[in-house]
């Protein structure tokens, strides 16, 4: 069966990366013929547009909605944004049509890679569609009427779509709700290659350590999007600074980049942390096992909010196959993902409450240990490809 992916950004980014590829890789290896169909960035820049990756026919075709990488990114006028986005749809389209697949896959319900689905699935293929965002609640617009139009193409896709996947149970309810009927949905939540995630080489972990200036301190982990809306680090930077007056040695590493870096960064200094918070910037993928591991925990901070409750977070799954274990609120799946033995759940949104957590894991080595090993069981029930095999029975639903 040859499948199309519709991505509307890279494999810079986590969701094509940690979630569309992996799946990719195991269609492939179950006898499949996947194609991840992108837009990129720096389009323009660009001079390898076509690769394999394992069996994973990979191709950028356009320009992203969007101008650089996150951290660096430039957003386009709202005429500018209106070309590169029909220009965007339009390569997808065309890109899917000369493929000739059995299946269309719109990797999230967007208004690009949607039109684009759309569109090609009039020339044959079957329509699906992956939500793994609450998209009109989780991302910044310039306008009201970009939110709406996202909103729109969010809520309607589905119901186009012959079967849909959904990454966490807020999304399966919510477009349950919307009357998209239980056998057309299939719940598969983010998951991980645990063999790329262990062992550790611990003689790289104590080098890293030693090359960020971490000894003998305590030392937490944040892995993924420097976001003050979508992923908490305000949050963190809260929690820390609390955290500080109690464990003066403990420091936090900050992994990732974003656009709201450059303004997190200044908050931290604001509150007197430039001692006790290192920011590492972006790393490469294949390394994060080995900084996830740097940490004695890793922390997903989170508000009690809707984008937050459909999110399902590839740090937990990450961390948790790298035997470090997780401390976050108590929102959508989350408790459900560490289980009793992978890490701690606190209050969701409340600084005191996770610098709370976040002490309690830095000061007890014995329960650190064993929430190390549960956290290592508990990833098994993420592996990708078990939920790979659940991925394949949405493209045996019948019209």
């Amino acid at each position: 069966m040859r499948i199309v992916f519709l991505c509307t950004s890279s494999l810079d980014y986590p969701s094509p990366r940690g979630r569309w590829l992996p799946l990719a890789r195991y269609l492939a290896r179950a006898g499949h013929e996947p194609h991840l169909l992108m837009l990129h960035p720096t389009f323009d820049r660009l001079r390898r547009r076509r690769f394999v990756i394992e069996g994973v026919h990979c191709a950028y075709v356009g320009q992203m909605h969007v101008y650089g990488l996150p951290g660096e990114r430039r957003h386009f006028s709202a005429s500018e944004l209106a070309a590169v986005s029909l220009r965007g749809a339009l390569a997808l389209a065309l890109a899917t049509v000369r493929l000739r697949p059995d299946v269309i896959h719109v990797a999230k319900p967007q208004p690009i890679n949607g039109l684009a689905g759309v569109l090609a699935a009039q020339s044959g293929g079957a329509l699906y569609v992956d939500c793994d965002d609450y998209e009109a609640e989780a991302n910044r617009f310039g306008s009201a009427w970009q939110q709406r139009v996202v909103a729109w193409w969010e809520d309607q896709l589905p119901r186009m779509a012959r079967g849909v996947s959904v990454n966490t149970r807020f999304l399966y309810n919510r477009l349950h709700r919307l009357g998209i009927p239980e056998q057309r949905l299939r719940y598969v939540p983010n998951g991980v290659d645990i063999e790329r995630c262990e062992p550790h080489d611990a003689r790289r972990v104590r080098a890293l350590r030693a090359a960020l200036g971490l000894t003998d301190n305590p030392t937490a982990v944040y892995l993924g999007a420097i976001s003050a809306v979508a992923h908490g680090v305000h949050l963190l930077i809260d929690a820390w600074t609390l955290l500080r007056e109690r464990m003066p040695s403990a420091r936090l590493v900050i992994i990732g980049d974003g656009d709201d870096r450059p303004a997190l960064m200044t908050y931290a200094r604001m509150r007197g942390l430039q001692q006790t918070v290192i920011w590492a910037g972006r790393v490469p993928a294949e390394a994060a096992p080995v900084w996830l591991a740097v940490g004695d925990c890793s922390v997903d901070p989170v508000d009690d909010t809707p984008a937050a409750a459909a999110r399902s977070p590839l740090k937990i799954v990450e961390s948790m196959a790298a035997g470090v274990p997780v401390v976050t609120g108590d929102v959508g799946d989350r408790r459900d993902m560490l289980g009793c033995n992978a890490g701690l759940i606190v209050s969701p949104g409340d600084p005191h409450a996770l610098a709370d957590g976040i002490a309690t894991l830095l000061s007890d080595s014995a329960r650190r240990a064993r929430l190390a090993r549960g956290a290592r069981a508990r990833a098994e029930r993420y592996r990708w490809d078990r939920l790979a095999e659940v991925w394949q029975t949405l493209y045996e639903i019948s019209a």
